[in-house]
């Protein structure tokens, strides 16, 4: 296991230098820096290639947290914006990250709370899970999800456009995304019950920092809305399987995670079909 301190994950410049990957063992992938900030276009929470996509397309981009504990309000997400402009920068709230061969986990603690997410993708299936665990001694919180959508290849950028609207069909459990009249449609679903109030919004000029600078757009079709009591998870699914359900399938995808064969924690920056990389000095993480 590769332990990422949080004298690392709160240093705004190594915090979004260092990143991580998870692969489905076939075709899809998720990356982000250790922030969950993109800074490169191949990053994204679940990146899958298509029948008729000469490169991995990025559908499901990265989700920003907020939460609420005691009527205070924390931002848990990261971004960098143009001209270098960082918010929110919830990496101050990044305790530590742990990666293990098939599982990327990000704990933040602040007075009240320690949170841990956990990223993990199903087994030969176009899926990502998402789940959120809060701890035994922490109060009870209000958790915001934020889902930013996109569809492009993973070498390419997104031009936003106020007159366009990424599709948005509502399901039981969450939502169906049609980006365009020619794309594939995915699914955000989440487990239990969440308030889900729409958005449709761009949000502008994402800054990638490992891309040159260079900027892209994302959009926000809504946010989730739960209420998460000590000790209990809530998990959000991005996948391209019409036939996925929250409740069951993430119970029994996260079961099998100890029984398939891990890839190596460590890899070259440019190969993006690994299981787990970091990318940094080796001698500031610790490997267990």
């Amino acid at each position: 296991m590769v332990v990422i301190p949080r004298e690392i994950c709160r240093n705004v410049d190594k915090v979004l230098s260092y990143e991580w990957m998870l692969s489905n063992h076939r075709d899809s992938y998720a990356a982000a820096s250790i922030a969950g900030a993109l800074t490169r276009t191949e990053h994204g929470l679940l990146v899958t290639r298509l029948a008729d996509s000469a490169h991995p397309v990025v559908t499901l981009a990265k989700i920003d947290e907020e939460v609420e504990v005691g009527g205070q309000v924390y931002k848990l997400g990261t971004n960098e914006y143009k001209d270098n402009v960082i918010s929110p920068d919830g990496f101050l709230y990044l305790q530590r990250v742990e990666l293990d061969g098939n599982l990327a986990q990000f704990t933040f603690e602040a007075g009240r709370f320690q949170l841990t997410k956990a990223v993990w993708m199903a087994q030969n299936a176009r899926t990502t899970y998402i789940r959120y665990t809060l701890a035994e001694q922490s109060e009870p919180m209000q958790l915001t999800l934020l889902p930013f959508c996109d569809y492009r290849s993973n070498l390419e950028l997104t031009t936003g456009d106020p007159e366009r609207r990424f599709q948005i069909q509502p399901l039981p459990s969450g939502f169906e995304v049609l980006a365009n009249d020619n794309a594939v449609t995915y699914r955000i679903l989440l487990e239990h019950d969440a308030v889900f109030t729409p958005l449709d919004l761009w949000y502008w000029r994402f800054r990638l920092r490992a891309a040159g600078g260079a900027q892209t757009d994302l959009f926000v079709p809504g946010l989730f809305r739960a209420g998460l009591k000590p000790g209990a998870s809530l998990t959000m699914i991005a996948t391209l399987d019409a036939r996925a359900v929250a409740e069951c399938d993430a119970a029994s995808s996260f079961d099998s995670l100890s029984t398939r064969p891990k890839l190596p924690a460590f890899a070259p920056p440019d190969q993006f079909n690994s299981a787990v990389f970091v990318i940094g000095r080796t001698d500031d993480v610790s490997n267990n």
